[in-house]
């Protein structure tokens, strides 16, 4: 019998959360009754009449209630997993457009079926978007049964889909896919030659998971499109060999917060000796920014920790996952110059064609969700940059998880050393071990220590790919009996860590040993878990099976299928397969429960952190993958005084300390005082970070303004039938500039494609024609021309675009030497967007003129274009 939420513990009731969610959680659970009797089909029909009902606002609590009850219902009856009311309270928090803060373990990804179901009535659409492709695909395939059962399509956009696939998935009510793919898709929408090239539709709800990781640690990090332009330049080598030659301190500052080096005067006269010139700014012959690229690759990116070489090329490391970047590159020529320094082919430098970071990208969404198991030290933020309330959900059962004091060392040999010490002598009882870097060299030194003393089973979890490749199923099993897990600062987020090992896992991999044996050797040879009728007639039966298909099919099946006892089958076979998971899922069971509680004696699972990160966020994101739904485990950091964190930021803020040589921790009064400096430097890193962000959104916003601004204009052509109504509204337009609105901009994009608006007769077109030009004399005929149009279009767009990369490359360049205005007593940002304002309308008025210019000249563009 269900309970009543008038009876749920104290805990899960929270005096800081509305009770209007907890009526609507009661009214939710009090459909449970009704809506079990109702068929599969009574439920679709429900479905479909609150469909209809979506927009009547006088309905709309009702209509919540019945959509959560309804996916509730589904998912017991589909998944064998029934939202329990902390999920239920999540999945409100969501529908509201607010970030939900559930911890690790809590079923957030059963929980955005709930606001998901409920948006996708409205018909325009749900992206649900995750960190990564595999968790999108995992999450799109566990889940389908449940929407498709409720009468909804599912979309998976993944990174080798053409056109046309991005465009079907995207038209279904409910899309999974990753911030990057919807990202860039929206860069390439608006630089579309034609409407029918576009993939996205008009952006409605969005659910991001992992909000934190895309919305803070990502919010720097701009979506660049861009294309290659050739080398043009032979300066890499020559400008490292110089950097090599300068004296820290004497020729240049290093500045490693910002990762910058700034010359000195001496450094200055030096550089301007060497390469003989008065002026090392000469665009012509711009030798100060290959050295400062050449002296920031030495001094502030370190292969193993910021990339790694991969096939011959450098591969950015994602310093939040640990995960490689693939296909990022770092701007203006700093790319090149780290190549130069790891002697590798240097790749073509790149153009950015457009650009924009995420921020203003989920700006865009009519309504915008997240949720994350740390959200609410970053809530000022959440509020401030996008508007959003972090509402911190309360667990299931109460978190036993002890987060110990932390052990602080004076050098990192000193830490290491403790840090092994404490990993072997939990290997030698069994309790599981989770070992948290931030960087790859760490994790390989830790790895390879512990392999020479006899730990040759521990795994090692980084952005190599050798490693990176089997990542959930690593961080999945780091819970088992005996493991020895290290990874990389956040790999593996969003795969839930069990004690005494991920079941599902365990049973796939036995399934797949199995099906290879069936086919190599017949079932009389396996030794099988369990004396059960059922298996051996299940394993024959499969056997029988197995000789009709190609051991190639039958592979790929078990590699694409993430979630097999998810996974609806199709086939016979597959339902064969199935059955013989669930068998041997219920064998294990017994077994694994034993496990379970072993581990669970022993202390469940021991986080163990090799150094504080720039952001207490993903300190306790680390800690979080311990304590799931109430188990027992612990956490705890060994730090030093010789860390990054120290010397990136503070290097002498503990020289007091230094020098004892002393291998044990700090310890008395010793400790108060340097735990306390430690907090201290991290909170000021925290508030520095934040700044920079601040800002930077500053200067985006400038930047960002004008692209819409341009796109609405790009639009207005791209989508115009009628090259008189074009002419007419250009002249009209004539004096555009950086003053006007956007919503004049928009107000004018709706007119200029009305077609029952300037409806333009002969009379009104020589009188275009006589203002326009004297010299240029065009006909009617020409220039109602649909084939001329299509011409003039490409065209017009082609060179239009290339305006447009130039202005952004222009406003780039002074972006990155505006700083110097405050020398000079002036506001920064005001001398910014005063330069991208003049620069925007002198881009309006060329483009302008080109493009009236081209419709006037058919001719000209007939011979250019067709050879006539």
């Amino acid at each position: 019998m269900l309970l009543k939420i008038d009876n749920i513990p104290t805990l899960f009731r929270q005096p800081k959360i509305s009770p209007i969610y907890y009526d609507l959680v009661d009214k939710i659970l009090d459909l449970e009754s009704k809506n079990s009797l109702l068929s599969d089909t009574d439920i679709r029909l429900k479905v479909n009449n609150l469909r209809k009902n979506f927009f009547d606002e006088s309905k709309k609590s009702q209509n919540i209630v019945e959509s959560f009850a309804l996916t509730r219902e589904v998912a017991s009856r589909k998944l064998g997993l029934k939202h329990f009311e902390t999920q239920i309270l999540g999945g409100l928090v969501l529908n509201e457009g607010k970030i939900a803060e559930m911890k690790t373990g809590e079923g957030k990804t059963l929980v955005a079926t709930l606001p998901a179901s409920f948006q996708a009535l409205n018909g325009k659409g749900v992206h649900i978007v995750t960190v990564n492709e595999y968790l999108a695909k995992r999450d799109k395939e566990l889940l389908q049964v449940v929407y498709q059962t409720l009468g909804f399509d599912v979309g998976l956009i993944r990174e080798s889909m053409e056109t046309i696939e991005r465009q079907y998935n995207y038209a279904c009510d409910i899309t999974y896919t990753t911030n990057t793919e919807v990202g860039f898709d929206y860069l390439r929408d608006l630089m579309a030659n034609s409407p029918k090239n576009r993939v996205l539709r008009s952006f409605n709800y969005c659910l991001i998971d992992e909000v934190d990781s895309v919305l803070i640690d990502e919010a720097q990090t701009p979506l660049i499109l861009s294309s290659p332009r050739p080398l043009t330049s032979d300066k890499y080598p020559k400008a490292l060999w110089v950097a090599k030659q300068l004296v820290p301190n004497r020729h240049f500052i290093p500045k490693y917060r910002t990762k910058q080096a700034s010359l000195t005067e001496d450094g200055y006269n030096f550089l301007a000796e060497i390469f003989q010139t008065d002026d090392l700014y000469d665009p012509k012959d711009p030798w100060l920014a290959f050295v400062e690229n050449a002296l920031r690759s030495l001094l502030f990116y370190q292969r193993d920790q910021d990339y790694i070489i991969q096939n011959n090329q450098v591969q950015i490391i994602d310093k939040f996952t640990g995960r490689v970047s693939k296909d990022r590159k770092w701007s203006d020529g700093l790319h090149q110059a780290i190549e130069c320094k790891e002697n590798v082919n240097v790749t073509p430098e790149s153009q950015t064609l457009n650009s924009i970071t995420y921020p203003k990208f989920f700006s865009l969404y009519k309504k915008l969700s997240g949720m994350t198991g740390t959200a609410k030290t970053s809530e000022q933020e959440f509020r401030e940059f996008y508007g959003l309330d972090v509402v911190v959900i309360p667990t299931k059962k109460p978190i036993k998880r002890k987060d110990l004091t932390d052990f602080i060392f004076e050098t990192k040999k000193a830490k290491f050393k403790a840090l092994i010490e404490t990993i072997t002598s939990c290997y030698t009882v069994g309790r599981p071990v989770l070992v948290g870097t931030t960087t790859i060299e760490d994790s390989e030194i830790i790895a390879e220590t512990l392999k020479t003393l006899g730990l040759e089973d521990c795994q090692l979890l980084n952005a190599k790919p050798e490693n990176s490749e089997s990542e959930a199923e690593t961080v999945a099993q780091s819970g088992a009996l005996n493991s020895v897990t290290i990874a990389t600062n956040m790999a593996g987020r969003g795969t839930d860590i069990i004690l005494g090992g991920n079941l599902k896992y365990i049973i796939n991999d036995l399934l797949r040993q199995l099906i290879f044996q069936l086919t190599a050797n017949g079932p009389k040879n396996l030794s099988l878990i369990s004396n059960s009728r059922n298996l051996n007639f299940i394993l024959f039966d499969i056997q029988q099976l197995l000789s009709n298909f190609d051991i190639n099919l039958i592979q790929s099946y078990l590699d694409n299928v993430v979630d097999i006892e998810s996974h609806i089958p199709q086939t016979l076979l597959e339902q064969r397969i199935r059955e013989l998971y669930t068998i041997l899922l219920e064998n294990s069971k017994i077994e694994w429960t034993k496990t379970r509680q072993l581990v669970c004696n022993l202390g469940g699972l021991l986080i163990l952190g090799t150094s504080r990160h720039e952001s207490r966020r993903v300190d306790n994101q680390l800690r979080g993958r311990s304590g799931r739904q109430g188990d027992p485990g612990e956490s705890q950091f060994f730090i030093s005084l010789e860390d990054d964190l120290v010397n990136r930021y503070d290097p002498n803020i503990f020289s007091p300390f230094l020098g004892r040589d002393n291998p044990n921790p700090f310890s008395g009064t010793d400790y108060l005082a340097v735990s306390k400096t430690f907090d201290a430097l991290q909170d000021r890193v925290e508030k520095f970070l934040y700044e920079n962000r601040k800002s930077s959104s500053a200067f985006e916003e400038i930047y960002e303004y004008h692209q819409k601004l341009y796109f609405i204009f790009r639009e207005c052509i791209l989508e115009y039938k009628d090259p008189l109504n074009l002419l007419l509204n250009l002249l009209s337009f004539r004096t555009l500039n950086s003053s006007i609105l956007i919503e004049e901009m928009e107000l004018y994009h709706s007119i200029y494609i009305s077609s029952n608006i300037f409806n333009i007769n002969t009379n009104q077109y020589v009188y275009i024609a006589n203002l326009l030009s004297a010299t240029s004399t065009v006909s009617y005929q020409q220039i109602i021309s649909t084939h001329y149009l299509n011409i003039s279009k490409k065209l017009i767009l082609e060179v239009m675009d290339q305006k447009w990369t130039e202005y952004g490359e222009r406003i780039s360049l002074s972006r990155d030497t505006i700083g110097l205005q405050a020398y000079a007593q002036r506001d920064p940002i005001i001398e910014y967007s005063r330069l991208c304002s003049q620069e925007f309308s002198d881009l309006i008025k060329e483009t302008q003129s080109l493009i009236i210019t081209s419709l006037i000249n058919f001719s000209e563009l007939n011979k250019t274009y067709l050879g006539v």
